[in-house]
């Protein structure tokens, strides 16, 4: 019997967009495991699982419940050490867990925050109508300023600013099949749940055709068709 379960930002009309849920859901698809997904609005989720979490993702196993990607994905490590590392060699004390933590730590405030210049008028169309003052308020007091405000500029300079800021990974996917050499790991899904994300909530394109990240984006796609089908579930415009 399935017991794990993976509670999920959702939008209208089921859109999933969270990069952090799509890091977990791609690390349980690695193990091989067997899971499902529940939706959750944003003011929902402090009643999600028990309650006493702020935010997604939410991983129900068993008798408990966690909160935070990393932290699950360190979970999903450690419980089942005899499915495929997401880490490579060594596991959580390998190279490769200490790359992912550092793509964790370096993404958000790099590569998520310029994108919000360009997604967050779109996150806010699409949110589930409940959430719209609350998200109007946490993210301007984020901000100090309207989310007009913080949005405001030319979109092709703002979209040109995120490409830029992609550019350490970029580089990687210009000598490498992924991010991790040979085969995807940990760190690639960090990196994925962000390009699911932006095109979950805007028709901006934020991955040019012709940008080295494009192929391996797709190779992420052809390596996990259950992922691919599922995130295609996303906003297709008026």
């Amino acid at each position: 019997m399935n017991n794990i379960i993976l509670h999920e930002l959702a939008f209208q009309n089921d859109v999933r967009p969270s990069p952090f849920c799509w890091r977990v859901r791609l690390a349980l698809e690695h193990k091989g495991l067997d899971y499902s997904t529940l939706p959750a609005a944003f003011t929902a989720i402090p009643k999600v699982a028990g309650g006493g979490h702020k935010t997604v993702p939410i991983l129900e196993h068993g008798d408990g419940a966690l909160a935070d990607s990393w932290a699950i994905a360190n979970y999903l490590e450690d419980t089942y050490p005899d499915r495929p590392s997401l880490f490579g060699d060594g596991g959580a004390q390998g190279p490769g867990w200490t790359y992912a933590l550092a793509l964790h730590t370096w993404i958000q405030p790099a590569v998520h925050f310029p994108a919000l210049k360009v997604v967050v008028l779109d996150i806010y169309d699409r949110i589930q109508p409940q959430d719209r003052a609350h998200f109007l308020d946490t993210r301007e007091k984020r901000f100090g300023m309207s989310i007009e405000a913080f949005c405001a500029g030319d979109l092709n300079e703002k979209v040109a600013a995120v490409r830029k800021a992609l550019e350490p990974v970029r580089a990687v996917a210009k000598e490498r099949p992924f991010l991790s050499g040979a085969a995807p790991l940990y760190a690639d899904y960090i990196v994925a749940g962000f390009f699911f994300w932006c095109r979950a909530v805007s028709l901006a394109q934020v991955l040019a055709p012709d940008d080295p990240l494009t192929p391996w984006f797709e190779r992420i796609l052809a390596r996990f068709p259950r992922i691919a089908q599922e995130s295609t579930r996303t906003w297709q415009g008026p």
